[in-house]
């Protein structure tokens, strides 16, 4: 009794019941709560080195091959991909080294290099190309490609009318009399081509050749080369590759000789350089994740930042508020930016580009009897002549249609230089107006070609890249939907999704969408960003294109907008070839003090992979998901 009047309460029935140590009451589970995790001061970025002096590394510790005297940026190399060029460049430099983003590589046997054979690529339908939408073995008619032209031809007519500008409907026919009189072609003396080229041929030694030094192969197949792209649009080139390795291989080996032969720098002194990689707006987070895993793991950088090009752009550009349009040669991208940030509601993905603009064209010149009968877009020096006539023939200003004539040089294997002379009347405007009239780009055929392959499962951050459609896509599909259902007691349910948003957002003409993306801003600031939109890439240099962008916006704004004053399309400034505007903008950004925030190692990468974006990188994530 007197022992359990001084210890007061019976203790518990326990194993430990005869001794003097306290046994805690269970928790109670339903009211229990952490703050683990719940601060800032508990992440690894506020467990690491204090902000913005990252931990000395082992390369830092070491002696350094940089001067003490370099300039600002020396140490950050910029990498900007893209299906066909890649621009990259230290960022103390004025502008980037532009090289042709492609690689040869020697096969064991010619045979195997001939085995190589992805499906063509056909972005414009011709007679008899197979056509999905009437079934599966239909095919397109003649009637329905001219009838599909002549939407174009009619859109221009009118705008034509508008401004008072005579249009000919005769022109195009003499335009092919006069380019299908005999006499054509003129050869060219090779000691009075200052343009010739020293093609290779035959067996080689070389196991790799890139960029511009592809094109001087003279037929691939036959000296045991296997010729390829690695990137496509916003993904990897998923046509002529089989395997993620074989891609990423072929890109470490591509950028390593490239920063090797323009900028001087070893593999071994990669330890010493920061990289800053310039990813789309609408990205393929399975892509950006093995490209960073590159860069910090098989190439050993010492730090990775991920900037968006869309928000790079609108910095090149000196603006903070802008919607950026990204005309690319496979793909274009609209976003809307706020105060440095890529408003990810706002992104829009169209596939087509001025690749696109390159084939139409091809297909145009046929109809007028182009000269050059034997031309092939797959052979690389024809797609070059092409590509030649785009720039310098395209337009996009009615006041420039007019029959003109015009000269190219072929330059091909085993022959002597050709002159051609081709004359065209709006083949050149309507080859460049399919942007505004995608209906002419077979959209199937390209989803067919490029399948999707190589899913990584174990990646997280589903809220990040291009997984799910934006409020923009959604806003652009809601036409194709069926109407929301409404039950008896009132309520309205949204109907069900049965067609893929991405794809079918992906077909809208530019001006469409660029008004969508705006739209999902918000009300409030569509006015903004109307007033500040930027048109970069290579096909901002169409003559023209400012003010057809600026005319059709207005013609679609103006009813539905109230109040709204004006409305400005701009490039870049003179000073800066608009392709390199979102390199330009990212040189800009890596010499800011508060950049030193977005810096990612290899162990912080290791650890926390995909996540580590949400926590260094200005990357929003859409509401909507």
């Amino acid at each position: 009794m007197s022992s359990q009047s001084n210890s007061g309460e019976l203790l518990p029935e326990a194993p430990l019941r005869h001794t003097l140590f306290h046994i805690p009451p269970v928790i109670p589970i339903k009211n229990a709560s952490s703050s683990y995790m719940k601060t800032d001061g508990q992440t690894i970025w506020a467990r690491g080195p204090p902000l913005g002096k990252p931990a000395a590394s082992s390369a830092q510790m070491g002696q350094s091959s940089l001067p003490s005297d370099a300039p600002r940026g020396s140490d950050v190399l910029i990498i900007h991909p893209g299906s066909r060029w890649l621009r990259l460049g230290r960022a103390s430099d004025p502008f980037p080294v532009s090289i042709p983003h492609v690689i040869a590589r020697k096969q064991s046997s010619p045979q195997a290099a001939a085995d190589f054979n992805p499906p063509p690529l056909s972005r414009i339908p011709t007679p008899g190309s197979p056509n999905k939408n009437d079934g599966q073995d239909a095919i397109y008619t003649q009637a329905e490609i001219e009838e599909n032209v002549s939407t174009i031809r009619s859109a221009l007519v009118s705008r034509m009318d508008f401004y008072k500008i005579p249009y000919d409907p005769e022109a195009s026919a003499s335009c092919a009399e006069f380019n299908d009189t005999p006499g054509q072609p003129e050869t060219i003396d090779e000691s009075k081509d200052v343009y010739r080229v020293d093609w290779v041929a035959g067996e080689q030694q070389e196991k790799v050749f890139i960029g511009h030094k592809v094109f001087r192969i003279a037929d691939p197949a036959a000296s045991g080369y296997v010729v390829r792209w690695p990137l496509y649009g916003n993904h990897f080139n998923t046509r002529e590759y089989e395997s993620l390795q074989g891609v990423l291989s072929d890109l470490e080996v591509l950028w390593e000789i490239i920063i090797g032969l323009e900028l001087n720098i070893t593999r071994r002194q990669f330890k010493e350089y920061s990289v800053i990689l310039l990813i789309p707006d609408f990205f393929d987070k399975n892509c950006v994740s093995e490209l960073v895993t590159l860069l910090l793991v098989q190439m050993r950088f010492k730090r990775v930042a991920v900037v968006q090009e869309g928000y790079g752009a609108a910095l090149g550009a000196g603006l903070t508020t802008a919607c950026v349009v990204d005309v690319g040669a496979v793909k274009t991208s609209i976003s809307c930016i706020e105060d440095g940030l890529v408003l990810s509601d706002t992104r829009m993905f169209l596939d087509f580009g001025g690749d696109d603009i390159t084939e139409f064209l091809h297909n145009m010149l046929a109809g007028i009897n182009f000269p050059y009968r034997d031309i092939n877009l797959n052979r690389l020096y024809d797609l070059h002549v092409m590509d030649d006539l785009k720039a310098r023939l395209c337009t996009l200003s009615e006041a420039d249609v007019e029959v003109r004539t015009y000269d190219f040089f072929v330059r091909a294997p085993g022959r002597p230089t050709q002159k051609y002379i081709v004359r065209a009347y709006d083949e050149t405007i309507v080859a460049a107006m399919c942007i505004f009239e995608p209906k002419i780009i077979d959209f199937d055929a390209k989803k067919r070609v490029n399948p999707s392959r190589w899913h990584i499962e174990n990646i997280e951050t589903s809220d990040l890249g291009s997984d799910n459609p934006t409020s923009a896509m959604v806003i652009s599909t809601q036409h194709l939907l069926p109407p929301p259902q409404v039950l008896p007691d009132g309520t309205t349910v949204p109907p069900p999704i049965t067609i893929d948003m991405k794809f079918e957002a992906a077909k809208l003409p530019l001006d469409v969408a660029i008004f969508n993306s705006v739209r999902a801003a918000g009300v409030d600031k569509i006015k903004r960003f109307l007033q500040s939109v930027v048109i970069i890439g290579g096909t901002a240099l169409i003559p023209g294109m400012i003010h057809a962008l600026e005319s059709r916006l207005q013609a679609i704004a103006f009813p539905l907008i109230p109040g709204i004053e004006r409305l400005s399309v701009m490039t870049a400034p003179p000073e800066i070839d608009p392709r390199v505007l979102a390199w330009k903008g990212a040189a800009i950004l890596s010499r800011l003090d508060q950049f030193n925030e977005m810096w990612i190692s290899e162990g912080e990468w290791d650890l926390l992979g995909m996540r580590a974006l949400k926590e260094r990188s200005l990357i929003d994530r859409p509401s909507n998901n």
